[in-house]
């Protein structure tokens, strides 16, 4: 029997839902979507045609099962992701569908007390169960996006050898219940037969949750495990970037000894710690007129060498750094004013006279704290005394 009516619009319009929900699920689960309007149109056109041919005419429920899980295979097959997750996504989706369907007919059939044969001969009856089983399935896909931790295990142990005995129990379960569905064929009268249907489908469902809980259980432990390690390694890159990032800022490209940034920080800490410490300004002679005279590439090679051959005289302990152009400071740390000012005269001696071409420099030294009495100094403060008396030096040796 033939049937047009306005209630074919009912498979329709659940069929489109279907297909938006569906689409946005697929593209969730990892399938690249390229057509836009035509691809969703493409994955809910097979859905649609053959739910709403089944509803103009009762063809036998098995081929409309059948010919719905060839679509799927048939369309998910040309997406070009993992085919063990594509067998999963299918088998599981269309063993959901088929058994919120039966059951639909089952329970149905024993409240009209009709046979179920008789029942699906009525479009309207045909018409409702579609419309519902295609409203839960919309409304599942749509919760398909939020569910992070399972897409991620599906993505990624698809392949893994815990699957596969829950693979083939799906392929046993989708042709057990096509199987079963044949006795929605039948017009024997026997009033139990929708409720042996009912019945044999929940309990395969049961399984099925049970094989579900089993299986999610170990592969969410192997995934969680697999996201620490990537978490890890992904902190271990990015503490590796940062220290780089640290390094970058604490050396002075051209000389390669620490920058005016770094020594000010490491002075800021041993005065917050109230630790002795002395800083040393210097600046270099005749730079100037190397520059002049030798050209600019010259005079870099000149800072260079003398940022060498100074570091080579200092404690590992020391920081030597960069002011800027041919002003230099070392943090002393510890290192009293009689201390340090020997060792820098012994610094000048060797640096003047056991070197050639010799580097002449003048240097002032500031301590913290400058009186044992007093400790409101800043940093501030200790390297601009250390900086005029460079230039007391400065201005003695070129009297």
């Amino acid at each position: 029997m033939i049937y047009f009516s306005w209630g074919l619009f009912v498979p329709v319009l659940f069929s489109l839902l279907y297909g938006i929900t569906g689409y946005r699920a697929m593209r969730a689960l990892g399938y690249t979507q390229k057509g836009g309007v035509t691809e969703r149109i493409w994955m809910t056109l097979p859905v649609l045609l053959l739910l709403t041919l089944w509803c103009i005419c009762n063809f036998p429920i098995p081929l409309l099962y059948g010919l719905v899980f060839a679509g799927k295979i048939f369309r998910l097959f040309q997406k070009g992701i993992k085919r063990n997750m594509e067998f999963f996504i299918v088998n599981l989706t269309h063993l959901m569908t088929m058994a919120l369907h039966l059951i639909l007919i089952g329970v149905i059939a024993l409240i009209m007390e009709a046979t179920m044969k008789e029942l699906l001969q009525q479009p309207f009856w045909r018409i409702s169960t579609c419309g519902v089983t295609l409203a839960v399935d919309s409304l599942v896909f749509s919760l398909v996006p939020r569910l992070k931790t399972p897409l991620g295990i599906i993505k990624t142990r698809s392949d893994s050898e815990e699957i596969k005995p829950f693979m083939t129990f799906l392929w046993f379960a989708n042709f057990s219940l096509m199987i079963d569905s044949i006795l929605c064929l039948s017009g024997n009268s026997w009033k139990l037969l929708p409720l042996f249907l009912v019945g044999s489908t929940l309990l395969l469902e049961f399984y099925l949750v049970g094989f579900l809980r089993h299986l999610y259980s170990i592969l969410s432990v192997q995934y969680l495990e697999e996201e620490h390690y990537h978490l890890q390694r992904e902190l271990e890159h990015q503490d590796r970037s940062a220290s780089e990032l640290r390094n970058k800022t604490a050396m002075e490209p051209m000389t390669g000894i620490f920058s005016r940034r770094y020594i000010l920080e490491q002075a800021e800490r041993l005065l917050k710690n109230r630790e002795r410490f002395s800083v040393v300004y210097i600046d270099m002679d005749h730079l100037k007129q190397i520059n002049d005279q030798e050209g600019h590439d010259a005079g870099d090679l000149y800072l260079i060498r003398f940022a060498r051959e100074f570091s080579a005289c200092l404690r590992a302990t020391d920081i030597f750094a960069r002011i800027g152009g041919d002003e230099f400071a070392v943090l002393l740390p510890g290192c009293m004013p009689e201390r340090a000012m020997q060792r820098l005269e012994g610094i000048r001696r060797h640096l003047a006279g056991d070197l050639e071409p010799p580097f002449s420099f003048s240097y002032g030294i500031a301590t913290f704290p400058e009186k044992a009495e007093e400790d409101g100094d800043s940093v501030e403060m200790v390297f601009r005394r250390a900086d005029l008396a460079m230039y007391q030096d400065k201005q003695t040796r070129t009297r």
